[in-house]
């Protein structure tokens, strides 16, 4: 049995690694740490699982919180020497710090992590610091030490070998020299990213690259391929299920579309997609799309429908929350832009207020049948010179908020990019803080025996393989078209055994039965994995049975997977206070997946799945 420190790292990286597919167990495993760090009453325990609830408080939103437990554990790790928890800290900390557009500051503590990591020899977290920081000179405009870090992480990754970062790194390079606005050599490095993707299975991240190409040729003029590209982009995200970048590389689409004088069919991409962000109060969306729908009725002499989709273009500029990271640079623009707003109103008052009493002057002048002529040619005149000035006013406002549009939704799609990487990033960063963990323990205990040393070098077989299951279930999920049955129940077996190293083989999982020869599109596949894992870890967390059951079976055609509980049940009349079974409601309509729970009070719960093949 684990006790001890060992005890706590091991539940620390349990919850790390559900962070990302299941937060209340990802929670459930932290707290557990931080109850056996109490229990020991160690700081330096205590201080590594408030990392974890930093990261857990930065995946939920909350920078702020995240911060505030980070600074807890500093003054605490800071007296170790271990380079590798100082690194991962500090890197945590730049990324909260870029949350709240305190840009400088995130700077400086990715440097202090980088310095850790070369203290350390981590090559890979080495990597990773120069890429965060070719991120973190993107955020504040500048370019050039942007390009300079993210090639530093580019010659890294190539030395080290791992082609998927090599793939990730040539399109960051291609997004810094589209910043510079050198759209040959941006599109000669995302294209090289999109082959490398190519190479090494990951299809669904080629929406990336292909998203600069289309950028690229948009820079240089090249519609038609842009277009292309931006159509190929679409088709990947919505395989992907990635609505809001979905939004955005459509918006971008209808103003190619306009650009290339198909103004009808930018009209209707441009209004499908404003109703579709605004069905999900989708802000940057709807800001965007109003704006290219001003546009496009611009084009089309609707004045009209122009001043009113620009109307709603400034209110949804001006109730949005733009993105943290790039807060303080908006409201140095807003501040510019409204004060030359103001002084142009400035100027048309006063050209009225000239109009107004050249027209009284000329009014004195006038007399007889001829006066009255005249004034209603002034009169004219002036309607037709404020006509004038407004639509001026109109289109000089348009020119100024357009590379906003433009900018805000190129964030959006980098957000997106950057979730996935950092998502995978930081789980292989968990398993190997685990194998770390159970070396130095080796090391320790290297006078207790054969027997001891045994046993850690088991562990570390047994987590490896672990870490590579990770790895698999993450690309199940972006490069897999099909899963099949035995694949799943692979998964399934090492989640049991996952659960008795975290319970000490308290609960024991049987996964019986032999699945039928069939498989299944990835997208049903993961989503059928997901609902067994969220069945067995609540029957883990709160059902009290020391044994579950996972079963495979074929149907009437169909396949049946049971997950079976003997502990104390529940009402089922009584509304669940939790979101897993809502999540897996949800996962299963999604992919069409029979959902039932059936539970009894002192007797179990069990949960049916059928899907046909």
């Amino acid at each position: 049995m684990k006790k001890g420190e060992d005890r706590i790292l091991v539940l620390k990286d349990i919850g790390m690694k559900f962070r990302s597919t299941d937060m209340d167990s990802a929670r459930y495993y932290t707290e557990l740490a931080f109850n056996e760090a109490e229990a020991l009453d160690n700081d330096y325990y205590r201080a590594r699982i408030w990392i974890v609830y930093g990261i857990l408080s930065w995946d939920e939103g909350r920078p702020k919180d995240a911060l505030s437990f980070h600074l807890k554990a500093k003054p605490i790790l800071e007296n170790s020497k271990d380079y590798y928890v100082l690194g991962s800290l500090y890197t945590n900390m730049s990324n909260a710090y870029e949350a709240l557009s305190e840009f400088d500051t995130s700077v400086a503590y990715q440097f202090k992590a980088l310095e850790n990591f070369i203290a350390g020899k981590d090559s890979i977290w080495i990597a990773g610091s120069y890429l965060n920081l070719g991120n973190r000179y993107k955020l504040i405009q500048e370019p050039d030490l942007s390009l300079e870090y993210y090639l530093k992480a580019l010659n890294m990754y190539r030395k080290i070998g791992n082609d998927y970062f090599v793939a990730m790194c040539y399109n960051s390079v291609a997004t810094a020299y589209l910043e510079k606005k050198q759209f040959d050599k941006a599109f000669e490095y995302a294209k090289k990213s999109f082959e490398n993707y190519n190479s090494v299975g990951a299809r669904l991240d080629q929406g990336y690259p292909l998203t600069n190409m289309a950028l690229a040729n948009w820079g240089l003029g090249n519609f038609d391929d842009a277009e292309h590209y931006y159509n190929q982009a679409i088709a990947i995200q919505e395989e992907r299920g990635e609505r809001l970048a979905q939004i955005s590389l459509k918006n971008d689409l209808a103003n190619i579309y306009l650009k290339q004088g198909k103004t009808n069919r930018a009209e209707k991409l441009a209004m499908t997609t404003y109703q579709e962000a605004n069905s999900i109060d989708y802000l940057p969306g709807i800001d965007a799309l109003s704006k290219t729908l001003s546009l496009i009725y611009e084009e089309k002499t609707d004045f009209k429908k122009a001043y009113v989709y620009h109307q709603k273009h400034k209110a949804a500029r001006d109730s949005l929350y733009f993105a943290e990271k790039a807060k303080e640079m908006f409201n140095l623009k807003e501040k510019y832009e409204s004060e030359q707003k103001e002084n142009e109103i400035l100027r048309q008052q006063n050209q009225l207020v000239e109009s107004e009493l050249s027209i009284k002057k000329r009014n004195n002048m006038l007399m007889g049948s001829g006066g009255l002529v005249a004034i209603l040619l002034i009169v004219g005149f002036v309607l037709f010179r404020e006509q004038k000035i407004k639509a001026k006013n109109f289109e000089r406002e348009t020119v100024l908020e357009k590379a906003m549009a433009k900018a805000r939704a190129q964030e959006n799609l980098k957000e997106q990019r950057l979730r996935i990487a950092r998502d995978l990033h930081d789980n292989i960063g968990s398993q190997l803080t685990y194998l770390t963990s159970l070396t130095d323990s080796a090391k320790r205990g290297i006078d207790k025996g054969e027997v001891f040393l045994m046993e850690k070098l088991t562990q570390m077989k047994q987590f490896s393989l672990v870490t590579i299951s990770e790895l698999r279930d993450t690309i199940w999920a972006m490069n897999k078209d099909e899963i099949s049955l035995e694949d799943i129940k692979e998964r399934t077996q090492q989640l049991a055994a996952t659960v008795h190293e975290a319970t000490d083989d308290k609960t024991r999982v049987k996964v019986k039965g032999t699945p039928a020869n069939r498989v299944l599109n990835a997208f049903v596949g993961m989503n059928l994995f997901r609902i067994i894992q969220e069945s067995v870890n609540n029957a883990v967390k709160h059902s009290g049975s020391e044994l579950i059951e996972v079963i495979f079976n074929e149907i009437d055609g169909a396949v049946q997977i049971v997950v079976l509980d003997f502990g104390r049940g529940f009402d089922t009349s009584k509304e669940s206070t939790g979101n897993g079974l809502h999540i897996m409601r949800n996962r299963a309509e999604k992919a069409g997946v029979d959902f039932e729970q059936e539970s009894k009070l002192g007797k179990g719960t069990k949960v049916t799945l059928r899907v046909r093949v």
